[in-house]
């Protein structure tokens, strides 16, 4: 079965919907028909654990939708991190972070390699608004609900469930290991264990008159996390600054464990 998808990928960071039936006109442009293509292999599932990013920092931008500001990873910094730890070396690197590493767009499709996972599909920010309209409606009877969100790409509808469904738990899938890895995990943190804060987080939060930007600093919140108000004084006594990567991993544990989100996601 193959599907096709007749609309737009305009990737604005603002939701501007019609309020007449966007959601059944995205279900109507959707065609699916039989094919005799059988050259393609589906590859066993892989559960990805939630890991924060071997990163010092990540750099997010805001999306706006019916009120609610949700925190999405920029597509340049996925590039910054692609150059800055050589993933593009081997010549066996995967069509997706080719895809990320040429292209701050990245709208093409690459057939049973790449399906898109780095844009915000228009589809996903019409379900994004469809669930801030209906959220009491959907949820009425259901204490603890599960949801599955398939081809989650950037998970605006997941991220917005998670923020505003407290009991909700969430699996989410994509075609794409690089996709959940680089894309998915960082936004499911920078809006939850890894929120930017204009508190003691070292975060650079940025304001335009229509968005905001910040750089989350993972490294001062991993030093705050392990030596408190201690930090500048253990850190100032080393050789060199940097965490040894156990006490990375402490540091990230901790973050992880400062919310729920391991037992939602």
């Amino acid at each position: 079965m193959s599907f096709k998808f007749n609309f737009g990928v305009d990737d604005d960071g603002d939701c501007t919907l019609s309020a007449v039936d966007s959601i059944e006109a995205g279900v109507e442009a959707l065609s699916c028909g039989e094919t005799d293509d059988t050259s393609s292999t589906v590859a066993p599932y892989e559960c990805i654990p939630l890991t924060i990013p071997h990163v010092s920092s990540i750099v997010v931008d805001a999306i706006y939708c019916k009120g609610h500001r949700l925190w999405k990873r920029q597509i340049d910094d996925v590039q910054f991190q692609i150059a800055q730890q050589d993933l593009m070396d081997d010549s066996t690197a995967s069509a997706v972070r080719q895809a990320m590493a040429t292209d701050s767009t990245a709208t093409d499709v690459i057939k049973n390699e790449y399906e898109g996972g780095l844009k915000t599909w228009e589809c996903s920010m019409d379900l994004l608004a469809y669930l801030a309209d209906n959220q009491n409606k959907i949820f009425t009877g259901y204490e603890h609900p599960r949801v599955l969100d398939i081809g989650c790409g950037t998970a605006l509808p997941s991220l917005y469930l998670l923020a505003n469904v407290p009991n909700a738990k969430l699996c989410l899938q994509d075609y794409n290991k690089d996709v959940i890895e680089l894309i998915t995990i960082p936004n499911v943190l920078a809006n939850t264990a890894l929120a930017p804060s204009t508190a003691n987080t070292g975060d650079d939060l940025q304001s335009t008159s229509d968005t905001e930007s910040c750089d989350i600093d993972i490294d001062f919140r991993r030093t705050q996390t392990l030596f408190g108000e201690d930090t500048d004084k253990i850190i100032g006594e080393r050789e060199f600054p940097e965490l040894t990567p156990k006490e990375a991993h402490e540091a990230d544990t901790r973050l992880l464990q400062s919310t729920d989100i391991q037992q939602r996601c």
